[in-house]
């Protein structure tokens, strides 16, 4: 259900919210950071997706804490797209795609935990 009220909110699902606002603080930084030194082993392309799906983890965060489904469904695949994109830094900052590899998994796996599919409905 969407705002969901009924149901208590799931340590996990908190947990998510705060990984999410910090990967879309983490997403814009190394988005910028990429854009600002661009090369030719770093495409443009993959500074601006970081940094358009930075912009949207920072917007939906709020109402994945009230349970919308919505959200859920919009943060799971943005995630998606964050673990391909994660995959794709490997190959020009090895750091930055390991980063967003490990936390999008973390933000998956507890988002569609037993719990968090209870508090979303």
């Amino acid at each position: 259900m969407a705002d969901n009220q009924n149901v208590k909110r799931p340590f996990g699902v908190t947990v998510i919210m705060l990984l999410i606002i910090l990967q879309g603080i983490f997403g814009l930084v190394i988005g910028i950071f990429g854009a600002l030194n661009w090369k030719d082993d770093t495409p443009i392309v993959v500074s601006l997706i970081t940094i358009i799906i930075a912009l949207i983890y920072l917007a939906v965060a709020g109402a994945l804490g009230r349970g919308n489904r919505g959200a859920r469904f919009l943060i799971a695949v943005v995630t998606f797209l964050v673990l391909i994109n994660g995959v794709v830094w490997l190959f020009s900052n090895a750091w930055a795609g390991i980063v967003q590899i490990v936390i999008s998994i973390i933000i998956l796996l507890v988002l569609f935990s037993r719990k968090a599919s209870a508090f979303f409905g």
